[in-house]
């Protein structure tokens, strides 16, 4: 295997877990490049991977929007947002899969995932193998419902089956016609297969590494042999000096010290969530250090509030007593390994699914849609996962058993049987 090449995209917690892997294949030998939105340079260069930038990022266009792809108090308002959100994205992807075409030329095998799933069509245009590297359960099961919905029902054996198959090809049609004018400008391609290639026969679905480990998600029993989970793909320990204020907040003594974040994408009107998250750390007898950006720090005057732009989860999580957030795949992977109960605040995409498997698994509370959130449910769940002894004592469990699985080397053990394979 000469040269690999991960296309990513998404936010900060999309593209570091690609980073991990990408550092696991370089130590395997492999000449690793990530090609990634120009925004993630300072990401992903320290890394010492080489970066090959791309203009275009459609989750950058919900840095200020909290409605798209869910369903928000106002069903209508939300279906709006998100036929805005799309028509704006759309725009972006003529610019977007050239750039991105021409940094992924001179690979011998491309990895993709989720917010790339058009990479496919580059691999088949590039004439190289192609490989799914997806951070959460997307292929068809009849054992739970599509990961991507923004709420969470059992739709039972077939129903469960045909809601991942109308979530992937809905999301496959809603971008098939730029990607059909890519297809046939730069590679002079016919029109691609009307399913999306996860939906066809065995022989023709790609390999599909899965960054997740089976003791949050256990194997489905219908899924084929080119489904592996692999564990969670991790950074190595990174050093961080944290401010000394913020050491000093956490090192209080004798506090019932969490941390919150909201993640990546914007959240409608903060200052009012501000207060319910204010209100909800009075009731439950709490501090938090939140993670939120810093143009929001001056509206915040409560003293059991610490915010801040960023820490490492790795850092935080083993530090605080609980840690409450949106629910990605990337920071439930970090708070579950923590060992700490968590409490999922889910607004959109696989952050209902996280949220539920959290709660399954006996390690947090019931998930709070941030469509529902008031400072008396939260309150509640903070309250549950700092006194639910049961609780901790699973959350701590699981953090110490997922401690042992390596997702990294399990996904570079793959990657070098599929390319004997070839």
């Amino acid at each position: 295997m000469n040269v690999i090449t991960l296309l990513a995209s998404g936010t900060r917690g999309d593209v570091t877990p690609y980073i991990a892997l990408g550092l696991g294949l370089r130590d395997a030998g492999c000449n690793v490049r990530i090609a990634a939105p120009a925004g993630f340079k300072a990401l992903i260069e320290p890394s010492g991977l080489m970066f090959l930038p791309y203009e275009g990022n459609p989750s950058d266009l919900m840095i200020h929007q909290s409605d798209p792809l869910t369903i928000g108090q106002n069903p209508f308002h939300s279906i709006r947002s998100t036929r805005n959100f799309l028509a704006q994205a759309r725009a972006l992807y003529p610019r977007m899969l050239h750039t991105a075409i021409e940094a992924c030329r001179g690979t011998d095998v491309l990895v993709y995932g989720l917010p790339t799933l058009w990479g496919e069509h580059i691999a088949e245009g590039l004439r190289i193998p192609g490989v799914r590297a997806v951070l959460q359960p997307i292929t068809p099961t009849r054992a739970f419902s599509s990961t991507l919905l923004p709420f969470r029902f059992n739709l039972g054996g077939i129903g469960n089956w045909l809601s991942h198959w109308m979530v992937i090809q809905a999301t496959w049609r809603t971008w098939r016609t730029e990607i059909n004018r890519a297809r046939r400008t730069h590679f002079n391609l016919p029109r691609a297969h009307w399913l999306d290639p996860a939906l066809r026969p065995f022989p023709d679905q790609p390999l599909t590494l899965n960054g997740f480990s089976e003791r949050i998600v256990p194997r489905p029993a219908d899924w084929n042999e080119k489904q592996v989970i692999t564990g969670y793909w991790r950074m190595p320990p990174q050093r961080w000096t944290p401010p000394k204020e913020l050491e000093t907040f956490i090192e209080q003594p004798r506090q019932n010290t969490i941390a919150m974040g909201l993640g990546s994408p914007g959240t409608k009107d903060f200052v009012h969530i501000l207060k319910i998250l204010d209100e909800a750390l009075r009731k439950s007898d709490a501090r938090a250090v939140l993670t939120i950006p810093s143009q929001w720090h001056t509206q915040i005057a409560s003293k059991n509030i610490f915010p801040i732009e960023y820490a490492p989860h790795e850092w935080l999580y083993q530090r605080v007593r609980v840690a409450v957030h949106h629910g990605g795949a990337g920071t439930t992977s970090a708070s579950l390994h923590a060992g700490i109960p968590t409490v999922t605040l889910p607004l959109g995409i696989d952050q209902f699914f996280w949220g539920e498997r959290v709660y399954k698994i006996g390690a947090g509370p019931k998930p709070i849609p941030q469509r529902a959130l008031n400072a008396e449910k939260l309150a509640d769940a903070i309250h549950a996962a700092l006194g639910d002894e049961s609780m901790r004592a699973r959350a701590k469990a699981l953090g110490a058993a997922l401690s042992l699985e390596d997702g990294v080397q399990a996904a570079v053990g793959q990657m070098r049987k599929f390319d004997a394979g070839q």
